[in-house]
């Protein structure tokens, strides 16, 4: 099996980096500085957030991370089908994991690279308000 070099010490320094501002509280400080984007715009819980944080990781541990948030309960009961629908719009089009931005850095340089991420998270936070909007309507 192939492992890239750069990326397998970046998805462990940034699983740690995350689980430190988990203990430490971080965070939700973290998510709730992102409320005005989660909650207002795109219509989803606040702790939300934090899942698009640790996205940035690893993407298919946000979705992992949603399960595992909502515990014993339904996840039904944190979210609706509308908010389902936006979340995942949202995590499939944003920021890609770090390892490809570690790639994008060594293939374009810091700069285009930061231009993509950034581009990809506008995108992503502007169709998935939009999604949320529209959906609202019928939904």
């Amino acid at each position: 099996m192939f492992v890239d070099n750069t990326a397998l010490p970046l998805i462990i320094i940034g699983s740690i980096i995350i689980e430190a501002m988990r203990i430490t509280n971080v965070l939700s400080l973290v998510s709730t500085a992102l409320s005005p984007v989660t909650v207002v715009w795109l219509g989803l819980p606040a702790f939300t957030g934090f899942l698009f944080i640790f996205g940035v990781i690893r993407k298919e541990a946000a979705l992992v991370l949603l399960v595992t948030a909502a515990g014993a309960v339904d996840i039904c009961a944190l979210m609706s089908p509308v908010q389902m629908i936006v979340f995942a719009l949202v995590i499939m089009i944003y920021v890609p994991c770090v390892a490809t931005i570690a790639a994008l850095i060594r293939e374009t340089g810091w700069k285009n690279a930061a231009f993509i991420a950034f581009s990809e998270i506008g995108l992503a936070v502007l169709l998935g308000g939009i999604t949320f909007r529209l959906l609202s309507l019928f939904m």
